[in-house]
């Protein structure tokens, strides 16, 4: 919830990003011969559209510390050997799982890999995809999925929220009253 603000501007910098599209191919047709043309219009139509280009990695950029501190916090925390001396791993149970230190080596993974596949299955919502990103949107799911059988049950079932919290942003976001009206003005 504290990254949402950045979230909100990452995915409003892609889908406008996602928008220019058919004009930036148009320009890189015209100018196909002339690269250094090309760039050129390119950052004109961002500039007059009003689009930073790297609007969608900055926040992204931003994030990334904050999820990998999380991330090493929660493997050390859990960690079945290295552990802090103040935690009892015998009593790190949570719901079916009985340790969260240790792999759940079944439904865990299918958790992860069905809520990657939704994460990314909504940020795709009305995007074009081709045949790359459609076999993404099922291998990495399935990759995340089987790596996670692994991890420390505490990080899968982290995965699992993030993922879910994800789906929620995008969803809400999405339906937001003022990127509606931005959409229909745009158009």
């Amino acid at each position: 919830m504290i990254l949402y603000p950045l979230t909100y501007k990452q995915l409003r910098s892609m889908k406008k990003m996602q928008e220019l599209q058919p004009k930036i191919q148009e320009l890189q047709k015209k100018y196909k011969n002339n690269p250094q043309k090309a760039q050129q219009a390119m950052m004109e139509l961002y500039q007059k559209e009003g689009v930073n280009p790297l609007g969608g990695c900055l926040p992204l950029l931003v994030q990334m510390p904050i999820l990998f501190a999380l991330f090493s916090a929660l493997r050390v925390f859990f960690d079945p050997v290295h552990h802090p001396p103040y935690v009892e791993l015998a009593h790190a149970d949570f719901l079916w799982i009985k340790n969260l230190g240790q792999p759940d080596p079944i439904i865990l993974p299918v958790l992860v890999a069905l809520g990657t596949y939704f994460q990314q299955k909504i940020s795709m919502v009305g995007t074009s995809q081709d045949q790359t990103q459609k076999t993404m949107l099922i291998v990495m799911p399935l990759l995340i999925g089987w790596m996670s059988r692994n991890f420390s049950a505490g990080l899968s079932l982290y995965w699992v929220t993030f993922s879910l919290m994800g789906i929620l942003e995008q969803w809400f976001i999405r339906r937001q009253p003022r990127l509606v009206k931005e959409e229909i003005s745009s158009k």
